[in-house]
C-alpha cells in the first residue's frame, strides 16, 4: 500500500499537480517523510506603468548653444534659475522643481505648467555654465502658444574670431599679465584692505578689439577696461554680504559689436540683402534680447514699460577668483566714495542714434541728457533717427545677471577718435556685469498696436498655411529680432511681442536664405514695396504694427512633408533578467525636433505624436534627429530620425521590478 502511494505521489509531481496536506506526506510502511513539491514559478518583468507621467497644460524648453550656435561640450554642466522663484514652474512629472531639474550636461531643459490663464505666463530665467559668461532669456506661454522653447548662447571665457562667424571676441588673463597705458610691464599685487597695488603706475589696462580684417564690411569697435592703483575686489559670500578677496582675481573681457557697417553694407547690395540673412550674429547673444521691458520713466503710469534697445555694442566684464567668487564691486577709497574702472568703448561709426540729442560746448551732461531720456529711456514724442555723430548722448545700462535685467545706470558721450570707422565712449563703472550703450524706445502708435503685441498668419506659396521650419528676422542698424520656429506652437503663426517703434526690415530665414515673398495687412494691401510675385525680398516697415492681422506669403512651395509618427515610451532595460518580458508603456514628455543639427521646434505630446519632416531641395540633404527626455529627471537621449514614414520609437530605458509568478495553465484532467 505504502508503494502504491509512493508511486501516486510522483506522477503526481510528474504533471505538476499540487497536493497539500496537514503535516507532511508519509509513507507508512517506512515511515518516511516526503517534502510538498516546490511551486513552479517564473520571472515576470513588471511593465512600468509607476514611471508615466501626467500630462500639464502647457510646456517650454531651453536649448542652450555657445555664442556661435555650437553644441555645448558633453562635459559641460549648463544651471538654471528663475528670478523669483516662480512656483507655477513644474518639472516635467508636473512636480515642483528640485535641484536635480536645473542642471543638465545635455544642453536641453524642459519644464511644464499646470495651467495657462487667460492672460498668459511669461517667465524669466538666467543660464550659467563654467567657463562661459551667463546669458538670460525670456518665455511667454498663452492659450495659443501652450508649447514653446528660447534657445539661449553662451560666449566661451576665452574665444578667438573666425572668418565668417558673429563678431566676437572674448579673453581671460592674469592682471599680473597687464601693461600700463604705454605698454610697459607693470609690478601687480594684492592685499586686502589695502587693495590693488600697481608699484607705482597708475593704472593697467586690458584690450579686445575687432580684427578689422576679418570682420572687414561686417563691423567694427572694441573695449579696453582699465584697472586703477587702490582698487579692492569685493564678492557677496552666501549670505549676501561683502566679503574681500584675499588674493588676485582673472579677468574676462568679451566685445560684442553691433554689425552696424554689416547692416549698412547687405542693404545697400540689395538683390543679395533680398535673398540672404545672417544665420548667426552677436546680437543673438545680448542678454534677455534686444526687445524687452526696462524700469518706466517718471513720466509713465507703470512701473515697467516695453520696448526695444538699439545698441551700440556690449561688453561683459568678470573678474573671478580662484574660489569661482565673482568680484561685484571695488570698494570705497579714502573720501570713502566708490573705486571705479574706466570702461572705453569703440563705437561703430556706421551706428545709427534713434533718439538724437547732443551735448553743446560747456552744456551740462544731465540737464541736456533730460531733453530727450528719463532714466535712460527715449521719451522724445516722434523722434527721427540719424547716423551716430560726435557729442551725442549715449545711455549707458547694466545687466544683473541674478535677476536677469537691464538698469540705467548714466549717460556717456560720443567722441572723435581719429578714426573714420568708430567713436568712442567712456564711462566709470563701480560694478562688474554686461554693460551696454543702448537707445531705449518705447514710444508707438497705441491705436494700431495698444497691447504691444499682436499676430500675423504665415503662407506658402500656393497660399496654404506653412508647415516650413523658418525663422521670422526682424532686422535695423544694431537691432535684431529672431522668433524661431521653435518659439512657435503653430508654424503658420507668428507673435511679435515689443515690436521695436522705428524702421526695420523683415525677412523669413531657411538656411540662411530669405523665404519671404510679400506681406499683407489685415485688410489686404501689400505692405512696403515688395510684390507677391514669387521673388525673396525684404519688406520694410516704418512701423511693424502694421503686420497686426496680416499675413506673410513665402516664395516656396515645398513638396508635402512627410509625416512621421515618433512614440515616446518607457522600456525595460533589465528586461532579459525575465522570463516574460515588459511590454513599454508611452509617457507624455518633451522632444525637440533638431533639422541639419540646428534646433527647430519642441513638443510635448500625450503619447505617440507627429512630426512633420521637409524633403531636401534638389541637390541638397537633410538630416533630422530628436532630444527627449526622461520625464521622471533630468536625462535626455538622442536619436537620429529616419527620412521617411516609418514610425519610430523614442525609448527611455529604466529598471524594472521583476516579480516571482507561479507558473498557470499546466496540468491534465
Amino acid at each position: 500500500m505504502g508503494n502504491k502511494q509512493f508511486k501516486l505521489t510522483k506522477l503526481a509531481l510528474a504533471l505538476g499537480v499540487s497536493v497539500s496536506l496537514a503535516g507532511c506526506f508519509s509513507d507508512n510502511d517506512n515511515n518516511v517523510d516526503i517534502k510538498p513539491p516546490p511551486e513552479p514559478t517564473q520571472k515576470v518583468v513588471a511593465p512600468p506603468t509607476d514611471q508615466v507621467v501626467t500630462k500639464q497644460a502647457g510646456s517650454f524648453s531651453v536649448v542652450v548653444t555657445d555664442s556661435l550656435g555650437n553644441a555645448l561640450a558633453d562635459d559641460v554642466t549648463a544651471s538654471i534659475t528663475f528670478p523669483g522663484n516662480p512656483t507655477t514652474v513644474l518639472n516635467t512629472a508636473g512636480d515642483a522643481l528640485g535641484s536635480d531639474d536645473t542642471t543638465s550636461t545635455a544642453g536641453s531643459f524642459a519644464f511644464t505648467v499646470a495651467d495657462i490663464p487667460e492672460a498668459g505666463l511669461e517667465f524669466d530665467f538666467v543660464v550659467t555654465a563654467n567657463g562661459f559668461l551667463s546669458n538670460s532669456g525670456t518665455v511667454e506661454l498663452s492659450t495659443d502658444d501652450t508649447d514653446v522653447a528660447q534657445l539661449i548662447r553662451l560666449t566661451p571665457r576665452t574665444l578667438t574670431q573666425e572668418a565668417g562667424k558673429a563678431p566676437i571676441i572674448a579673453t581671460t588673463s592674469a592682471l599680473t599679465d597687464l601693461k600700463d597705458a604705454d605698454g610697459n610691464d607693470v609690478t601687480v599685487t594684492y592685499t586686502a584692505g589695502t587693495g590693488l597695488d600697481l608699484g607705482g603706475k597708475e593704472s593697467i589696462e586690458l584690450t579686445k578689439k575687432l580684427d578689422s580684417t576679418i570682420n572687414a564690411g561686417k563691423a567694427a569697435g572694441g573695449v579696453k577696461v582699465k584697472l586703477k592703483q587702490n582698487t579692492k575686489f569685493i564678492a557677496k559670500n552666501e549670505a549676501g554680504e561683502d566679503v574681500e578677496l584675499d588674493e588676485l582675481p582673472t579677468l574676462t573681457v568679451a566685445y560684442y559689436g553691433n554689425e552696424a557697417t554689416g547692416f549698412q553694407t547687405r542693404v545697400a547690395d540689395e538683390d543679395n540683402f533680398n535673398a540672404n540673412a545672417e544665420a548667426d550674429s552677436a546680437l543673438d547673444a545680448f542678454p534677455g534680447g534686444l526687445a524687452l521691458s526696462v524700469a518706466a520713466p517718471e513720466s509713465a503710469d507703470t512701473a515697467n514699460v516695453n520696448g526695444s534697445f538699439t545698441t551700440g555694442g556690449f561688453v561683459a566684464i568678470e573678474l573671478v577668483d580662484s574660489q569661482n567668487r565673482k568680484v561685484k564691486n571695488f570698494g570705497k577709497n579714502a573720501d570713502n566714495q566708490d573705486n571705479t574702472l574706466e570702461v572705453a568703448m569703440q563705437v561703430d561709426a556706421t551706428t545709427m542714434n534713434p533718439c538724437p540729442i547732443a551735448l553743446p560746448a560747456g552744456g551740462d551732461l544731465a540737464t541736456e541728457a533730460a531733453k530727450a531720456f528719463d532714466k535712460g529711456v527715449c521719451t522724445v514724442a516722434a523722434p527721427v533717427a540719424r547716423p551716430l555723430a560726435a557729442e551725442d548722448i549715449f545711455p549707458v545700462w547694466s545687466y544683473d545677471e541674478d535677476a536677469g535685467k537691464w538698469s540705467f545706470e548714466s549717460y556717456g558721450v560720443v567722441k572723435s577718435n581719429g578714426t573714420e570707422d568708430t567713436f568712442d565712449v567712456v564711462v566709470e563703472v563701480n560694478h562688474l556685469s554686461y554693460w551696454n550703450l543702448d537707445f531705449f524706445t518705447y514710444i508707438i502708435n497705441a491705436e494700431k498696436c495698444p497691447n504691444r503685441r499682436f499676430s500675423f498668419d504665415i503662407v506658402d506659396g500656393n497660399g496654404d498655411p506653412s508647415k516650413e521650419y523658418a525663422d521670422v528676422l526682424v532686422e535695423a542698424s544694431g537691432y535684431r529680432l529672431l522668433i524661431g520656429a521653435y518659439n512657435r506652437t503653430n508654424l503658420a503663426k507668428g507673435t511679435f511681442r515689443n515690436p521695436p517703434s522705428f524702421e526695420v526690415k523683415l525677412k523669413m530665414m531657411k538656411d540662411g536664405k530669405n523665404i519671404l515673398d510679400s506681406a499683407m495687412d489685415k485688410d489686404g494691401n501689400v505692405i512696403g514695396s515688395a510684390a507677391t510675385d514669387g521673388v525673396a525680398s525684404a519688406v520694410t516697415f516704418e512701423n511693424l504694427c502694421d503686420l497686426d492681422g496680416g499675413k506673410l506669403t513665402l516664395t516656396t512651395t515645398p513638396a508635402a512633408p512627410i509625416e512621421k509618427n515618433l512614440t515616446p515610451q518607457f522600456t525595460c532595460s533589465n528586461n532579459d533578467a525575465g522570463d516574460i518580458p515588459a511590454t513599454p508603456v508611452s509617457t507624455p514628455t518633451i522632444a525637440q525636433l533638431f533639422r541639419n543639427n540646428r534646433f527647430v521646434k519642441t513638443f510635448y505630446p500625450s503619447g505617440t505624436f507627429p512630426v512633420s519632416l521637409e524633403q531636401a531641395a534638389a541637390g541638397a540633404s537633410v538630416t533630422y534627429k530628436v532630444r527627449y527626455k526622461n520625464p521622471r529627471n533630468n536625462t535626455w537621449f538622442t536619436k537620429d530620425i529616419g527620412l521617411n514614414a516609418t514610425a519610430e520609437t523614442l525609448d527611455i530605458p529604466v529598471t524594472c521590478t521583476i516579480n516571482d509568478v507561479p507558473v498557470t495553465g499546466t496540468g491534465g484532467n
